[in-house]
């Protein structure tokens, strides 16, 4: 028999409620389950649908709708702080009218404890005054229930080089937040590329979800195909080696003070510097981070990020009327001169 004989009545109730959130079960099934008769657990099922709401779905099976179901969580104050960091920074990222947002935020926060709650709420607040943008919205909303109910979507899509868009048809396997900015990425598999690969919400021009249904493949492993990713960029290749090496003083007590990739290694140098090594899945995606560093920072490899970097700092001198000749004039740094004449 099941593993519930002997529980208490409010152990099994509790049970059943959890069973119930997963699936249906018709009164037979959750007798087997709990190890009780079938009269006891109808009567048990009687009385949860006292407080909470119960479809029959299908016909003699019966379940919780977990749409209508009211949170019971109970957080301690740690807990309920690492929930309310990650709500907080949501808010903050979020640079338009988002009512789903707003909602789930709203709910969130009152599992949470004072202050928490009041700062969550106020900010909340603030976000449905930003502009309003609902074609992104219905973008997302339609992404979101083909990867729930893995229908396939017809999208128009225009990658950031391209002159004109494309139709794909994608299998949604993942929705993945940016990790360096509030972009949000569907990761699916494209009959156009046909292979997986992560697609920007908002150059989603037009969502069509189809009436064909996708499986999730078995070898599909989320973790290790964002591994070795900097931010969302997927790649087949082998890893690449970024290495940089950072000025002593700010710069290097700054590096030290994130672990900004899992593969990581920092080395202090007799000079008070740092070298920073990681592995990669595309280097170009690091590039953004990199120059956020500045003179900071000198780029050791690959050498297609420091040859990119260098052409930049050349280009950015010339904006600014400072142009540099391709070779060094002497040994002797030209710097000052440069800028600021005789």
């Amino acid at each position: 028999m099941g593993k519930g004989r002997g529980l208490a009545r409010a152990e099994r109730l509790t049970e059943m409620k959890r069973l119930y959130v997963q699936r249906a079960f018709s009164d037979a099934e959750m007798a087997e389950r709990l190890g009780v008769d079938r009269t006891t657990a109808y009567r048990d099922r009687i009385a949860l649908e006292q407080d909470y709401p119960f479809v029959e779905d299908p016909p003699g099976r019966y379940r919780i709708d977990r749409n209508r179901l009211l949170s019971e969580i109970r957080l301690n104050p740690h807990e309920a702080l690492f929930l309310y960091l990650p709500a907080r920074r949501l808010l903050r990222q979020t640079h338009f009218a988002n009512r789903h947002v707003v909602n789930a935020v709203e709910k969130l926060a009152a599992c949470l404890q004072q202050p928490m709650t009041e700062k969550l709420l106020r900010l909340s607040h603030e976000v449905l005054h930003q502009q309003n943008y609902p074609e992104r919205i219905g973008v997302l909303e339609q992404i979101t229930m083909a990867w729930i109910d893995r229908k396939k979507v017809r999208i128009t899509y225009r990658a950031l080089r391209a002159k004109r868009p494309l139709i794909h048809t994608i299998c949604p396997y993942l929705i993945e937040p940016a990790l360096w900015s509030d972009s949000v990425y569907v990761i699916a598999y494209s009959d156009v590329a046909r292979d997986i690969v992560p697609f920007k919400l908002e150059r989603i021009e037009d969502v069509v979800t189809t009436l064909e249904y996708f499986d999730f493949p078995d070898n599909f492993d989320e973790q290790q195909l964002l591994r070795r990713t900097w931010g969302i960029w997927i790649s087949d290749s082998e890893p690449v080696t970024v290495k940089l090496r950072f000025l002593s003083g700010e710069a290097t007590r700054r590096v030290q003070e994130t672990v900004w990739h899992p593969s990581q290694q920092i080395t202090l140098l007799p000079d008070g510097g740092c070298e920073w090594q990681s592995q990669v899945a595309d280097w170009r995606e690091i590039l953004p981070w990199v120059r956020g560093w500045g003179a900071s920072v000198e780029v050791i490899e690959p050498r297609d990020l420091r040859e990119t970097l260098m052409s930049e700092a050349k280009a950015l001198a010339e904006r600014y009327g400072w142009y540099v000749s391709s070779q060094p004039a002497g040994t002797a740094s030209t710097t000052l001169r440069d800028f600021f004449g005789e």
